[in-house]
């Protein structure tokens, strides 16, 4: 259409045909901005999407921390508790050992509470001979009073103040080893207490630490739900003929748009005296930037790649908590300290199929 025609063939037709393509060159500018519009929507698409892929991954880096402090309080609390079984398996023994000296303190007590005195015949002479002819009896049992009798109640005394010391001296051991005792019952009920109260703290912090692993991994879901509809969505602006957000295809139109306008304005240019040579079109079309034109959209590859995707991967893995390990904590009233165990513990998760097996 752009072909040369004689100038003289209808009256006013040079105007009409600028005319024309004037009216082309307008349309052509409001494709423009359309297209220039629709690249502003759909980068502001992107780093919607982009931010939100962001936050994502910041909110599971807050996760995690929070599981390691949940997992560190419960493994200390545990090890605690195991500690507290242990203090109350010491107490235990204390007591046992304790009701032990006390049975055996109080039974020599009342083994010498009792006190005899023996006045046996043989080792005190009682027997008293005197003659009346000579008149010496009165004075014999004078000196039998004096010094048998006395002697004896001399031996008696010393043997009742020696067996009175010997009875207080078992009879202290005695009250000392049942306050010590009554002491021992005090510390076992004292530390079965402790260990109570730790377990059931630690009970409680088992269900947080438990909490926290499944919270962490409904954040890596969540994140990996972003990451993929954030790289979904840069796919759609490169695919050609695909939807309102195919940069491809706006490439495609602005090439087309700009190399038309470009012949368009040529055609003015010359009038009816030449028409547009393939040469123009080579030229035109050489001169069409896009990206200096509407701008090519910035989809963050590199910083995807650096920042985001190799940060909480979404790939199947195992995860590490605090310190990689976890307690295995025996049931019952009263287990044994030995049974609290300690063994790895790195969970498998895959957040682009789900979350940990556990939750």
């Amino acid at each position: 259409m752009l072909n040369r025609i004689a100038q003289g063939v209808t009256p006013g037709a040079t105007a009409s045909y600028a005319s024309s393509l004037d009216a082309v060159v307008k349309h052509i500018e409001g494709l423009e901005q359309s297209l220039k519009s629709a690249q502003a929507t759909t980068q502001t698409k992107l780093d919607a999407l982009f931010k939100g892929l962001g936050d994502a991954n910041a909110a599971v880096n807050e996760a995690k921390t929070a599981a390691d402090a949940s997992d560190k309080s419960y493994f200390e609390c545990a090890a605690a508790e195991q500690a507290k079984r242990q203090a109350a398996e010491a107490a235990e023994k204390s007591m046992s050992s304790s009701r032990s000296n006390e049975k055996e303190a109080c039974q020599l007590q009342q083994d010498n509470k009792g006190f005899a005195f023996d006045a046996a015949a043989g080792k005190y002479k009682m027997s008293l001979e005197c003659d009346f002819s000579v008149g010496n009896c009165d004075a014999q049992l004078q000196t039998l009073q004096e010094t048998m009798l006395k002697k004896m109640e001399q031996d008696a005394t010393a043997a009742l103040a020696k067996n009175q010391a010997n009875y207080n001296s078992f009879k202290a051991t005695c009250d000392m080893k049942t306050k010590d005792f009554v002491a021992a019952q005090s510390s076992v009920s004292d530390a079965g207490t402790a260990w109570s109260n730790k377990r059931a703290s630690c009970k409680k912090l088992s269900t947080q630490r438990q909490s926290s692993f499944c919270a962490f991994g409904s954040s890596a879901q969540s994140k990996c739900a972003a990451e993929n509809e954030y790289t979904q969505f840069v796919a759609a602006t490169r695919q050609a003929k695909g939807g309102i957000h195919s940069e491809a295809d706006r490439v495609a139109e602005w090439s087309a748009s700009q190399t038309t306008k470009c012949m368009v304005s040529k055609a003015i240019a010359k009038g009816f005296d030449a028409a547009v040579a393939s040469a123009d079109v080579d030229a035109c079309a050489s001169q069409v930037n896009f990206e200096s034109g509407v701008g090519k959209l910035n989809t963050r590859q590199g910083e995807l790649r650096k920042k985001l995707a190799g940060s909480n991967r979404c790939a199947a893995g195992v995860i590490s908590f605090f310190n990689g390990q976890m307690w295995n904590v025996p049931a019952g009233d009263k287990p044994q300290s030995s049974a609290y165990t300690r063994t790895a513990f790195t969970p498998e998760l895959n957040p682009a199929a789900g979350n940990f097996d556990f939750c």
